[in-house]
């Protein structure tokens, strides 16, 4: 396959993914409180699928690294999510039923992305491409989704959520027959104990426990921007063009932050995206009511998630030994998204009617400041691995620092 055609179908795939994501996270916590639920229940339902990241994609990533495949498992993982999500507006109105449909959903949705990343990782590496600039078109994916659904939402309700994303879901479904593998030869397990060799690594820790608090102090925002817009009288598409212009944001540093990487490092990269995520979530339990400072709070994202996601991706791809990437990717994914979601989920839905949004968002701050504290004292620069300058479809090759 040439690399245009394969840089087309990695990126296209990253497009439909956060496309679904982009549908997803602003607006589903929007249907359950249409359909009546409690912002207890919001939190509780998200926590629920932060739960599942934990120890799930771990599982998925032991298999992967096994059997030396990835592509099947994704698509037929993706096929069972589509059907799954279809059938959430049947379930709505029993809480036990709803709860157990998305713990059903993660159990399957979480196999993807850490593969994925890692799928494209050996791409990069075995070819001139580039893992942010592919990546980047995951971003392009949710700002279109947020910004369509936005007027969706505002014209229709937020009933039309789930159909969107099960025809995203069926479309990764349809593309992922066209992605080769990559990776080591089947059959190629690693040694006993390899893994935990890697974890006890103070590097490896402390990397984990910077990605948790990170992720810890964005659970807020994922489960509760929307509603905490809607309650201060902005409406669904401008809460849709607020999303879109965070991710926005995130698109332009996709474009350079491999060099950013190769300059500064994992743990420079990884203290600044940190940092802005403190004064990100300070904004927003103080300015929430200032049109100017939300969206500047916004234009943020390209650090406190994009960077952050570059940097952690790519220090633990650096970390590891190539048999081990799929489980550290999922170790990653499991411990930031999964345990700092779920447990920053459970606490938010809980905080939030009892204290309000302000209150929330400003523990969140400080919770981001001890990720900066312990990036600054225990994170250390992975050595950098060869990679292959970058090349974008249809561009010729360009040199890259080394």
């Amino acid at each position: 396959m040439s690399e245009r055609a394969l840089y087309l179908r990695l990126s296209a795939f990253y497009l439909l993914y956060y496309g679904a994501v982009g549908c997803f996270v602003p607006y589903w916590p929007l249907y359950l409180r249409e359909s009546g639920h409690s912002a207890w229940v919001v939190g509780l339902a998200f926590a629920v699928l932060g739960t599942l990241r934990i120890g799930v994609p771990l599982l998925w990533g032991r298999v992967m690294d096994r059997r030396g495949q990835r592509m099947p498992v994704i698509v037929v993982t993706m096929l069972i999510c589509s059907a799954l999500f279809a059938a959430m507006p049947h379930v709505h109105h029993s809480v036990p039923l709803l709860l157990g449909l998305h713990a059903a959903y993660a159990l399957f949705w979480n196999a993807a992305l850490p593969a994925f990343d890692v799928i494209t990782l050996h791409s990069t590496r075995s070819t001139r491409l580039d893992y942010s600039q592919i990546r980047l078109w995951g971003s392009v994916g949710f700002v279109v989704t947020v910004l369509i659904c936005g007027v969706l939402v505002e014209r229709h309700g937020a009933t039309l959520i789930h159909p969107i994303v099960t025809v995203l879901m069926l479309g990764m479904v349809a593309l992922g027959l066209y992605i080769p593998d990559t990776g080591h030869a089947a059959g190629a397990a690693p040694q006993r104990g390899a893994l935990m060799r890697c974890l006890r690594q103070p590097n490896v820790i402390a990397l984990l426990l910077a990605a948790f608090l990170t992720q810890l102090a964005f659970a807020p925002f994922y489960s509760f921007f929307s509603i905490y817009l809607q309650e201060q009288g902005y409406s669904s598409g401008l809460i849709g063009q607020l999303w879109a212009f965070g991710v926005i944001s995130e698109i332009g540093i996709f474009l350079i932050a491999s060099q950013l990487l190769l300059r500064y490092g994992v743990r420079a990269t990884l203290l600044f995206s940190l940092a802005t995520a403190v004064l990100r979530w300070a904004l927003l339990a103080w300015a929430v009511d200032q049109l100017f400072w939300l969206a500047f709070s916004q234009l943020l994202h390209f650090a406190s998630f994009g960077l952050y996601h570059t940097a952690t991706v790519v220090g633990m791809h650096r970390m590891f030994p190539e048999h081990l990437h799929g489980q550290a990717q999922a170790l990653l994914a499991g411990l930031s998204f999964g345990a700092g979601g779920a447990v920053g989920n459970f606490l938010a839905g809980y905080a939030w009617d009892a204290f309000g949004g302000p209150v929330v968002f400003m523990v969140a701050a400080i919770v981001a400041a001890l990720g900066c504290i312990v990036v600054l004292v225990a994170v250390q620069d992975p050595p950098p691995r060869p990679i292959p300058p970058p090349r974008t479809a249809g561009g010729s090759a360009t040199p890259r620092p080394r």
